[in-house]
Formats: C-alpha cells, sequence, structure tokens
C-alpha cells in the first residue's frame, strides 16, 4: 500500500471518529434535554398532587363542618318538634281537648295501619250510653272505633296512674255488656296520654292494654311488641 493511500485511509478513520464523536454529543446532550425536561415535569407533577392533596384537605374539612352542621341542624329541629309537641300537649290537657286532638285521631289511624282494620264501620268520641240490660247504670267512653271483627276502646288521661290503668280495664271487662250489638268481635284496648310514666306502662302492658304515647312525630303504641309477642 503506498503512501497516499494510507494518508486517505487515515483521513476516512479520523473523519468516521469525528462524527462517531460529535453524535455521541448531541445524543448526550439530547438525554440531558430529555432528562432535564423529566424532571421538570416530575417537579410540575409533584406540585399539581400537593396541591391537590391540599384541597382534598380543604374539601374533607369543609364536609366534616358541613356534616357537624347538619348533624346539629337536625337536633336542633327534633328538640323544635318535641317542644311543639309537647307545647300542644299542654294546650291539648288545658283545654280538655286530648281526646279529640290526640286519642281519636290516632286510633283511628291506627286501626287500619296497625291493628289491620279493613274498613271503619263506625268511629265514636265521647259516647254516653246506659247499659240494655240495666238502665240505671251509665257511663262515658272517650274513643270507641269499629271493624268487622274488632273494636277500638281508648282512653285518655293528661295524668296517667296506676289506678287510671286498672279502671280502664274494669271498664273493658264490662263493655259488651254497654254494647251487646259488638259481641263476638275482640276488644283492644288503648290508654292514651301525651306521655304515660314507665310504672304505668308495666301496669298496662300486665293487664293486655297497649300504651299510647307521643313519639318524635306522631303518637306510638310503646308496649306493642310486649303485647304482641308470639302472636305473629
Amino acid at each position: 500500500m503506498n503512501h497516499g493511500a494510507i494518508t486517505e485511509r487515515v483521513d476516512r478513520l479520523e473523519a468516521t471518529f469525528e462524527r462517531f464523536i460529535h453524535e455521541m454529543t448531541v445524543s448526550n446532550e439530547r438525554a440531558e434535554e430529555r432528562m432535564a425536561r423529566f424532571e421538570q415535569e416530575m417537579r410540575v407533577f409533584k406540585d399539581e398532587m400537593r396541591a391537590f392533596k391540599d384541597e382534598m384537605r380543604a374539601f374533607k374539612d369543609e364536609m366534616r363542618v358541613f356534616k357537624d352542621e347538619t348533624r346539629a341542624f337536625q337536633d336542633e329541629m327534633r328538640k323544635d318538634r318535641k317542644d311543639l309537641n309537647k307545647k300542644w300537649g299542654e294546650l291539648a290537657n288545658k283545654m280538655g281537648t286530648i281526646v279529640e286532638d290526640i286519642l281519636a285521631p290516632n286510633l283511628r289511624r291506627l286501626a287500619v295501619e296497625h291493628f289491620n282494620f279493613p274498613v271503619v264501620l263506625d268511629f265514636m268520641i265521647r259516647r254516653w250510653r246506659r247499659r240494655p240490660d240495666n238502665p240505671s247504670v251509665e257511663d262515658e267512653f272517650d274513643t270507641i272505633v269499629v271493624g268487622p271483627d274488632a273494636v277500638i276502646l281508648g282512653e285518655a288521661k293528661s295524668s296517667p296512674s296506676t289506678e287510671h290503668a286498672d279502671a280502664f280495664a274494669a271498664k273493658g271487662r264490662d263493655f259488651f255488656e254497654f254494647f251487646p250489638e259488638y259481641r263476638g268481635r275482640r276488644l283492644i284496648q288503648v290508654f292514651g296520654s301525651w306521655s304515660i310514666p314507665e310504672q304505668v306502662i308495666v301496669r298496662l302492658t300486665g293487664l293486655g292494654i297497649y300504651a299510647m304515647q307521643m313519639g318524635e312525630e306522631t303518637m306510638e303504641l310503646v308496649n306493642a311488641a310486649e303485647l304482641e309477642r308470639g302472636l305473629s
């Protein structure tokens, strides 16, 4: 190989090596640029995630405040309802209309909703009557709801006592003497008041009489589960 050919070959090798070095430099620069962009994007992503976490934390705090406010509002509404119901009961007691305002309409409702009356055939408030077989004996019955197979006898007292419970049980035992036309029907006795002391409820349960008093929204049979246990 002559000197000129060797020189030409060396020049080509040098040029190739220079292009390789240039390409590696460009490739490294591009890699560094990509890495820098990636690091920048990661920083932006971390900042966005941090902001998102802060927003979520603020949202959770707002939800907690909202739940607390809602709970306080519900408690206030429940208290207001109880206060209103109490005032209504006190007013009914003062006016002597506890039977008409509280006992009677709720007994008519419960006849269908709880005692499954298919229809109410008769509905009487403050019914006075003599015994057909002994007209010298008379009595007054607060509320009577008549159905095809059962009769509800209701009595209301503003200040219930165990003596009232016993007297109402005796009235129930004599009921068909005053209303012989309802013999053969089941007699359901319901003793109602705005609030019934626990000892009176216990006494009524022992006598097989339903106790009805004011719940949060309407009148409720408070001992129905005990009286009806095992019947269904």
